[in-house]
């Protein structure tokens, strides 16, 4: 055993999987930054095990409910033919539930499906067609689940009004003297009302699907024999939402040629044909039960996604970093302007983008 956690906490929790630490072998996976995971390995069995940030994810006990309610239901799903993923299981423990609570910690263990894969960077569209796809089949199979079954696991998470009004307020205290390095690109976020209206507009028109809110690649497992998808995981923060949400967080998160802090603003542009793969493996993956305006909508949650998170950069950089990890001064600020260009670009283009989308499944 060799992690940075004290031994009785690992030993007690191995315990509830019926485990010992003298036989087990713990090693860290993966490269999360919210919680802390490890691929636990015996004679007897392999699994994931996870330790829960109860800093970010207050209440662990509803992020763990809401994945196995899913779970069960893509089970189902699967079991009649109509979903072709895997779904990820939180093993029970020898009590039968799916937590281990030791002091403050809430811990979980996560089935390992095995000869598999992650992916950080999008490389063609084709492979975007495939992430999207796999993303799209996900919502799809749960678009007859109840979503307000479903906890809210961080209250307002896309709510942009919300995520203005907190810029609004560090605007108006601006604790650490910075409005004065920022003023252009706090005036510049306010200043969008057509497209804050066009938002709130269209959200009291939207229907209420389960959405997994964090569409990054790399929340997919991609299978070695085929190197296709195989199992969507990381479902934290699975809760109700709209569509636009998942794939403009995948239009954020691959479309752009610089990460998310890249410095050389000037020099960032949007791939369509990344963004064309997308479009078109998610459009595909619900074969014609999207609505007309959830389709529309895609476009406007590509801009929603960077412009919203970087309000949220924005205002962490006023507050004094306090949410987000920085590595200097002006990180935060730093992604803020690329997140904010990024909208623009989009914004930009958005009569091509409109037109790929509606003219995706033909």
């Amino acid at each position: 055993m060799n992690i940075n956690i004290d031994r009785a906490q690992i030993s007690h929790v191995l315990e509830a999987y019926l485990c010992d630490t003298e036989t087990s072998k713990i090693i860290p996976l993966g490269n999360g930054l919210i919680n802390t995971t490890y691929l636990v390995s015996n004679p007897d069995k392999k699994f994931v095990l996870q330790r829960i940030n109860h800093h970010v994810f207050t209440e662990p006990n509803q992020v763990i409910n809401n994945a196995d309610l899913i779970n069960e239901h893509l089970h189902v799903k699967q079991k009649l033919g109509e979903y072709h993923l895997e779904p990820i299981w939180q093993i029970k423990n020898h009590q039968g539930d799916s937590m281990v609570q030791y002091r403050d910690n809430s811990w979980r263990a996560i089935q390992f499906i095995p000869n598999c894969f992650t992916i950080e960077k999008v490389e063609s569209a084709q492979q975007a067609h495939e992430v999207a796809n796999a993303f799209g089949a996900f919502t799809c199979a749960l678009s007859d689940f109840p979503a307000e079954r479903l906890d809210e696991i961080i209250t307002d998470f896309h709510h942009l009004a919300f995520r203005l009004s907190q810029l609004s307020q560090a605007k108006a205290n601006d604790p650490k003297g910075r409005l004065a390095n920022c003023q252009h690109l706090v005036t510049a976020c306010l200043s969008e009302t057509a497209f804050i209206d066009e938002v709130a507009d269209i959200v009291k028109k939207l229907p209420v699907q389960v959405t997994h809110n964090d569409t990054k690649i790399n929340n997919l497992l991609f299978a070695k024999a085929t190197n296709k998808p195989v199992a969507v995981i990381d479902l934290d923060t699975c809760m109700p939402g709209f569509v636009m949400h998942d794939f403009g967080d995948m239009v954020r998160t691959c479309c752009s040629n610089l990460p998310e802090d890249g410095k050389n603003i000037d020099e960032l542009s949007i791939s369509i044909e990344i963004f064309q793969g997308l479009a078109r493996g998610y459009i595909e993956s619900f074969q014609g039960k999207l609505s007309t305006l959830e389709q529309q909508s895609l476009v406007i949650g590509a801009q929603l996604l960077p412009f919203m998170i970087g309000i949220r950069f924005l205002t962490d950089y006023l507050d004094g970093d306090n949410y987000f990890h920085t590595q200097y001064n002006e990180h935060n600020l730093s992604r803020a302007l690329n997140q904010i260009t990024m909208y623009q670009r989009l914004k930009d283009q958005r009569e091509t983008l409109h037109d790929i989308v509606m003219n995706a499944h033909r």
